[in-house]
């Protein structure tokens, strides 16, 4: 049963001579029908003492309250991540509110993709335009609980947005068409990567992202399968040539993939990379992932591309493991 108590905060809000807070112990939230504002218990506590969410937050583990069942706790992040089916109505829903730029769906199209193909991954631009972003997050906060959506976040007046990227949307599907998170592919590379993730770690009432993998075209007969940095790639090998292909971005080991092949009858595993010994993190990354599956009989190879389109050239795959299937 949820236990909500309704109290007046003069400390909060001055303005108040009636009872206008609610505060629901169950849920750990709290909102002012006078002023507008909510959030969780430690943004409230924030607010009070003028500090920082992270500073509200050590403060609070530090206080000694008296309990006779005191016991220690685990500390853990203040935000789980929603479960798929919410991720992927709201992320359907704010891709539904933005549109393509003319300059990222031209480049798409240089790189051999369809109209068809470039409005069914629903690419989207990042808007530029700080009231439109804000814009956008509080219509989507009036339908849904945005706290575990990875990229939402408060800001200081605890209004929802989510912050300026430039570059473009790249939804991350799962087998079920389910948008499970966000890529950003940068209109220019960051840290030596051209994508990061739409992700909202450390903001107030933000939400960390995962590391998600998508695959495409495997099934239990799959024999010959390829592997890419990339998931624009990912989309162009699935949506052109239809072959079985996995995409991944900022994996570190190969736990991941292993459990996306497991129970198929994948043998010859093809790493397509866009630029060899560029980036430090993706050789390791290829490296690691060589290093565990070998010794499990996976035949290993590796093609380079330095354009996207290399992969429509007819010796592309000439003296590789994979098979051509079409």
């Amino acid at each position: 049963m949820k236990i909500k108590q309704y109290v007046r905060f003069v400390g909060y809000n001055k303005n108040s001579k009636v009872p206008t807070m609610s505060l629901n112990s169950e849920t750990n939230k709290y909102c002012c029908s006078r002023c507008g504002a909510g959030g969780y218990s430690i943004g409230l506590y924030a607010r009070v003492k003028k500090i920082s969410n992270q500073e509200a937050y050590n403060e609070l583990l530090k206080m000694d309250c008296y309990s006779p069942n005191k016991v220690e706790v685990e500390i853990s992040p203040i935000n789980i991540l929603a479960d798929i089916e919410l991720r992927d109505k709201v992320y359907r829903d704010l891709l539904d509110k933005l549109k393509l730029e003319g300059q990222h769906k031209n480049y798409l199209r240089k790189i051999g993709l369809l109209d068809s193909s470039i409005e069914d991954n629903l690419y989207r631009t990042v808007p530029k335009n700080y009231i439109k972003r804000r814009l956008i997050s509080h219509i989507l906060s009036k339908k849904y609980d945005l706290a575990g959506i990875p990229g939402m976040f408060q800001e200081e007046d605890f209004k929802w947005c989510f912050n300026r990227y430039n570059g473009f949307f790249v939804p991350v599907f799962d087998n079920n068409g389910y948008i499970q998170g966000l890529s950003i592919h940068l209109d220019k590379p960051f840290n030596n990567s051209e994508d990061i993730w739409f992700s909202s770690n450390g903001k107030i009432n933000g939400t960390a992202t995962k590391n998600y993998i998508m695959k495409s075209n495997i099934t239990h007969n799959t024999t010959n399968v390829i592997l890419t940095d990339s998931f624009i790639l990912g989309h162009l090998i699935k949506d052109t040539l239809n072959l079985p292909v996995i995409s991944f971005q900022n994996i570190s080991n190969s736990y991941m993939i292993l459990n996306e092949i497991q129970n198929t009858n994948v043998r010859n595993i093809t790493f397509i990379i866009r630029t060899p010994n560029c980036n430090n993190n993706l050789d390791y990354i290829i490296n690691r992932i060589f290093r565990d599956l070998l010794p499990l009989g996976y035949n290993l190879d590796t093609k380079c591309v330095s354009n996207y389109k290399d992969i429509f050239n007819l010796d592309f795959f000439d003296n590789s493991l994979l098979v051509k299937t079409i």
